[in-house]
């Protein structure tokens, strides 16, 4: 599925390289266990988003949903850093569903267009 969103989606998926690239310049600080896994899962989401592995990307939606919850009990943690972190996450989700979007509109129109020929199909084999 993944070579065929590549060929299908390049140019989308393309648009996602640069998504979070803001946490690639992470400092070197002693921070809280919990935000550490946070970076982790975010890169790790970019990453299947780069793939466009979907299924990746789903699960790994789920683990940074968790991992938000821990940072935010976590006691220790450094505030800025979690909202350092917080918002280049936010950053890459508004560019994940904008790139959802438009992967769903090509698959709308794909499903038009296929529509539309099997209607000619029907029509040809009637006057046939």
């Amino acid at each position: 599925m993944t070579s065929v969103c590549w060929t299908r989606w390049r140019s989308y998926c393309a648009k996602s390289r640069l998504a979070g690239t803001a946490s690639a310049n992470r400092e070197d600080s002693s921070m809280a266990n919990a935000v550490e896994k946070l970076q982790e899962t975010h890169a790790s989401l970019i990453a299947a988003v780069q793939a466009c592995d979907w299924q990746q990307v789903g699960e790994l939606d789920k683990a940074c949903r968790e991992q938000v919850r821990a940072a935010m009990e976590d006691p220790a943690r450094d505030d800025q850093q979690v909202a350092s972190t917080l918002e280049e996450l936010s950053e890459t989700y508004r560019e994940v569903v904008a790139l959802c979007q438009a992967v769903q509109g090509k698959l709308a129109e794909e499903l038009q267009g296929l529509q539309r020929g099997r209607q000619g199909a029907k029509v040809y084999q009637m006057f046939r």
